[in-house]
C-alpha cells in the first residue's frame, strides 16, 4: 500500500464518526426542506403566486423554500428513500474530497504514514494532532461552517504541516 492510500485509509477511520453525523444531518436537513416544500405548495400563498405561472414567481418562491434551484431539482418529484440516498451519497464524496485533500498535502510535506494521532470531536467540528516520523507535526481541523441563510452548513478543511 503507499503512502497516499496509507494516509487515506487512517483519516477514513478518524473521520467515520463525523462523517456519519454530517451525513445524517444533511439528510434530515433535505427531508425537512422536501417537506416545507409540500407544506407551501398546499399554501394559499402559493396558491395565488401560482396564478401568475412560472413568470410571476412561482419557481422562484419554491427555489427559496428549498434552499436553491439545485436542491429544488434534487427534492421536486423524488421518495423520502431517493433523497436520503443521494444525500448520502453527496456526504460521502465530500468526505472522499475532504481526506484526498489531506492525504495529498501531507505526501507533498514528505510523510508516509501517520504514527500516532490525537483527535478530539468537538460540536463544531473535528481537531487532530498528529505526530509524523518522529519530528513533524500536523495539525488538522475541520470547522462546520455556513448556515441557513448564507449557504447550507459544510465541512471547512484547515491543515497545517510543521
Amino acid at each position: 500500500m503507499n503512502a497516499i492510500n496509507q494516509i487515506l485509509d487512517s483519516l477514513s477511520h478518524l473521520f467515520a464518526e463525523q462523517d456519519q453525523q454530517i451525513a445524517d444531518a444533511d439528510v434530515r436537513w433535505a427531508l425537512d426542506r422536501a417537506k416545507a416544500i409540500q407544506e407551501y405548495r398546499n399554501s394559499a400563498e402559493f396558491a395565488e403566486i401560482r396564478k401568475r405561472g412560472a413568470w410571476g414567481g412561482m419557481y422562484d418562491a419554491l427555489f427559496a423554500v428549498a434552499g436553491g434551484k439545485t436542491w429544488y431539482q434534487v427534492f421536486n418529484g423524488n421518495s423520502a428513500a431517493g433523497i436520503e440516498e443521494f444525500m448520502r451519497k453527496n456526504a460521502a464524496a465530500i468526505a472522499d474530497k475532504r481526506n484526498a485533500k489531506i492525504a495529498t498535502k501531507l505526501v507533498k510535506a514528505g510523510v508516509e504514514q501517520v504514527e500516532s494521532a490525537e483527535v478530539a470531536y468537538c460540536p463544531d467540528g473535528f481537531r487532530g494532532t498528529y505526530m509524523i516520523n518522529g519530528n513533524r507535526r500536523v495539525n488538522i481541523e475541520v470547522i462546520l461552517a455556513g448556515g441557513y441563510n448564507i449557504q447550507r452548513f459544510h465541512q471547512r478543511v484547515l491543515c497545517n504541516v510543521k
